[in-house]
């Protein structure tokens, strides 16, 4: 069994000015992972299934858009979020939720030249 943590803090502005730190820190045992690098041809529209290997139980989820376009990222049946070229989105949970990420199709929207999607998967 391993362990994995995130560990984050932002440092903003709010709009009545000065300056607010919040962090941020998730760990979780995980026995189960997968990673890997996904390859996007320039022009390509056609959706990628994010592999999640021998996870079952999905406890952390990263994935970077390496193109030039947004990717939309559709979990289940539903589109819920569109990613920004270079953009990160994360999932990283303590605990199994009631309604356990089964997987995650990502569609690019033509990029002009080819790039990647990366993504790493902890679980169970």
């Amino acid at each position: 069994m391993a362990n994995a943590v995130f560990s984050s803090s932002v440092t903003y502005t709010p709009s009545g000015g000065g300056s607010l730190t919040q962090g941020f820190r998730v760990a979780f045992a995980y026995t189960a992972s997968s990673a890997g690098t996904v390859d996007v041809a320039a022009g390509s529209s056609a959706a990628v299934d994010i592999v999640f290997g021998s996870v079952s139980e999905v406890l952390g989820f990263v994935l970077q858009n390496n193109t030039d376009k947004d990717i939309a990222i559709k979990v289940g049946a539903n589109t819920f979020y569109s990613l920004a070229a270079g953009g990160v989105l994360m999932h990283w949970s303590p605990a199994k939720s009631a309604s356990s990420l089964t997987g995650v199709k990502a569609t690019p929207d033509s990029p002009t030249n080819a790039g990647t999607i990366e993504f790493v998967v902890l679980g169970n």
